[in-house]
């Protein structure tokens, strides 16, 4: 997926919809202050007795949320891969108070684009060398993620019918969270995506080239995020593809 102008949408480069419209009639719940984001990094203990135990924290400094994560899942751990989770220290830096961008930013075919409230690393939608992530049956544990060789991070967020998972369908609308350009990855499954499956045969090779954005065909802008009724922008989880992610909206440090 190639870099794309961020006045193509009906957004204004202050986050807000050109028409007046915000595209949503609900609130949502991210905390404004650099402490208060900090303070929402945390593990819920130890699930795993033969894996190290789930360490997480978050610091902030000059409006900058500095997260400190060892990649251990803090949820029963079901292998889908090969290897285990290993414990890796890992740091993940972004603005508490991030700024559209002039352009938006594809997000990498492998790699970070985020970081899970618990320390988890997040990708984005495809497995190298470009393959959608939903091509491989099998593939993640029922939370939405799976070790690989920088271990293990989410693709996802799978949480119908799970009672395992770290995030559940009875917590709604809540922060999963944050993506590197500082904007918060929301839960709740309430919107659609706007992008829609065209060329089948690309799915398990090349997903972003399957896949055409479409304006207005879902709830969401190529980014897969939206400006809340308070003007507050954010992504949000979906059942179809990008998942979690189109692109970075914000800009990125």
């Amino acid at each position: 997926m190639m870099d794309s102008d961020a006045e193509a949408n009906t957004e204004s480069a202050d986050g807000t919809d050109e028409s007046g419209d915000t595209g949503d009639t609900g609130d949502t719940l991210a905390p404004e202050s650099c402490e208060d984001i900090a303070a929402l990094f945390q593990t819920l203990g130890s699930a795993n007795p033969d894996l190290p135990e789930p360490l997480v924290s978050a610091t902030c400094s000059d409006g900058m949320v500095t997260v400190m994560s060892n990649s251990i899942p803090d949820f029963p751990y079901i292998a889908s891969s090969p290897g285990v989770p290993s414990e890796i220290d890992m740091t993940y830096t972004f603005p508490a108070s991030p700024t559209v961008a002039d352009t938006t930013t594809e997000v990498p075919i492998v790699g970070a684009i985020g970081v899970a409230v618990n320390g988890i690393p997040i990708f984005g939608p495809t497995e190298g060398p470009g393959g959608d992530v939903n091509a491989r049956p099998g593939g993640f544990t029922e939370c939405g993620g799976h070790n690989g060789p920088s271990t293990y991070h989410y693709h996802l967020f799978m949480v119908t019918g799970s009672d395992r998972c770290r995030f559940s369908e009875s917590d709604g609308r809540v922060v999963y969270g944050y993506a590197l350009d500082g904007y918060p990855i929301y839960g709740g499954f309430d919107y659609a995506s706007s992008y829609e499956l065209t060329d089948e045969s690309l799915f398990d090779s090349d997903t972003w080239a399957a896949h055409t954005y479409v304006e207005g065909l879902g709830d969401l802008d190529e980014c897969n995020g939206l400006t809340d009724a308070n003007g507050n922008y954010g992504y949000y989880a979906t059942e179809t593809f990008p998942y979690l992610m189109g692109c970075f909206r914000g800009e990125l440090q």
